[in-house]
């Protein structure tokens, strides 16, 4: 046990990058995670940390201790969330991230009215951006993230939300001007509104079309395509869920129905597996809702 204080410095000095990183973390001063660190290495005899004025970094002893510091600090974290997750009001603000197109999704419209409904005293902070959030710096407690890049970093715990297609669409009203579209290769002949230019496979039985589309109208937000979209600049690419009631009021239609497009699967991602007891409310609600679209399609 008296080694606990010392390893943990030694993991948050990992994490954080400097000693007064470190110590503000901790609620220490630099000097006292520096002496921790200086008292582990005398008292097991090897050199953790290659100190010098501009940065630390591991030693060889240090990278092989790493992982188990880190597992350590990761239990003390979740722990303490434990401890506050046992009191019963669900009450405080929850930070949720979460990209710009979601906003139109009608399953993430109807988790945050549940959420208003039900935990009166629950205040969300609403993230939107197509970054990557960093969760580990403690400024968001939920990312709602998809596609390939969702679980890149491994030790962040991702609750699956849904699986969602790419749907090719367009307004009708542009529909009725433009050239007729009967397969893939004539998609090139429309202009185009994309957040990155559309670079994706579609199928029908044994045929491929690798859509390459070049130059378009480009938006730095994902809402933004759609929104333009459904005003008659050109086609776009977005995922099912967020095209769910533009489809169904008539704002959009979906092209070449009888192709099928790579899905993105989206998930629910925390810096930690035990959650405080507003947290938990706000991710329960999270995969209720998804799920409930999921299983009405």
């Amino acid at each position: 046990m008296d080694d606990l204080k010392p390893l943990l410095a030694f993991a948050a000095v990992l994490e954080h990058g400097s000693m007064n990183a470190a110590a503000q973390a901790l609620g220490m001063t630099p000097s006292a995670v520096s002496q921790h660190i200086s008292r582990l290495e005398k008292l097991h005899g090897v050199k953790l940390l290659h100190r010098s004025t501009r940065r630390l970094a591991p030693t060889d002893a240090g990278q092989a201790l790493a992982a188990h510091c880190r597992r350590l600090l990761a239990t003390v974290q979740d722990t303490r969330t434990a401890l506050d997750g046992l009191k019963t009001d669900i009450a405080g603000s929850v930070r949720l991230a979460a990209p710009t197109g979601l906003v139109n999704a009608a399953a993430f419209q109807h988790a945050l009215r549940r959420i208003r409904r039900e935990h009166p005293a629950l205040s969300l902070e609403l993230h939107f951006g197509e970054a990557i959030e960093e969760l580990r710096e403690g400024s968001i407690d939920i990312a709602l993230r998809g596609g390939g890049h969702a679980l890149d970093e491994p030790d962040l715990v991702a609750r699956r939300l849904a699986e969602w297609p790419w749907q090719i669409c367009a307004a009708p009203g542009y529909l009725k001007t433009a050239p007729d579209i009967t397969h893939p290769a004539d998609l090139a002949a429309h202009p185009w509104v994309y957040h990155l230019p559309p670079h994706i496979e579609l199928a029908r039985g044994n045929e491929r079309y690798l859509l390459n589309i070049d130059r378009g109208t480009v938006c730095n937000q994902l809402a933004a395509v759609c929104h333009l979209c459904e005003a008659g600049l050109g086609l776009a690419l977005i995922i099912a869920g967020e095209t769910r009631d533009a489809v169904a009021q008539g704002r959009l239609q979906i092209l070449l129905s009888d192709w099928q497009l790579p899905a993105v699967t989206l998930y629910a991602v925390t810096p930690h597996r035990v959650q405080a007891a507003r947290t938990a409310a706000v991710l329960r609600i999270l995969q209720e809702s998804f799920m409930g679209e999921a299983e009405a399609t």
